[in-house]
């Protein structure tokens, strides 16, 4: 009877263990694959900093190539509280029903902002898709572009999305 408890508990031990979502790697880092937000962090970084790195031409102006912006998880709050915001209550807008401006909500979120900038959008499935409609109007795509914006955060709601940049 005890082996066959021992037994029991080592498959349950196998099992939880198994089955256990590794978020770090071997080395430490975090896995390129954390969806943070609803939004596939590397993924959405990369798209951004792609294009800050090859330059864009948003709608008819040429913009050059610019720095990196780096992850920030107190933009991606902000930003996530904003698309919940906006899913849950059905509208669609840079100030929050409570009459939050970006500043407001980034400030809140712990973000000690020197400038920022915001996009928002509705609609797309994916990062890809999302960064392609960005990029398709000019003033989101210039805040792509903006060599003053130093970090970045995305956040997701459903189809809802917002795109918070700044700088300390």
């Amino acid at each position: 009877m005890m082996r066959r408890i021992l037994g029991i508990t080592s498959i349950l031990s196998l099992l939880v263990f198994s089955c256990t979502k590794k978020d770090v790697a071997a080395d430490g880092k975090s896995n390129s694959n954390t969806v943070v937000y609803n939004v596939n962090k590397a993924t959405i970084l990369e798209l951004v900093n792609n294009v800050r790195k090859a330059g864009c031409n948003c709608n008819g102006t040429i913009m050059p190539p610019v720095a990196e912006v780096a992850w920030n998880d107190q933009l991606a709050k902000a930003a996530f509280d904003h698309s919940v915001d906006m899913k849950t209550n059905n509208y669609f807008s840079h100030t929050g029903l409570d009459g939050s401006t970006v500043g407001q909500r980034i400030t809140a979120a712990g973000y000690n902002w020197s400038t920022y900038g915001e996009n928002i959008a509705n609609g797309y499935t994916t990062e890809q898709d999302v960064i392609n409609g960005w990029l398709s109007s000019e003033g989101h795509c210039k805040n792509i572009m903006n060599a003053d914006f130093k970090d970045m955060g995305v956040g997701r709601d459903g189809n809802y999305w917002t795109q918070a940049f700044g700088s300390k």
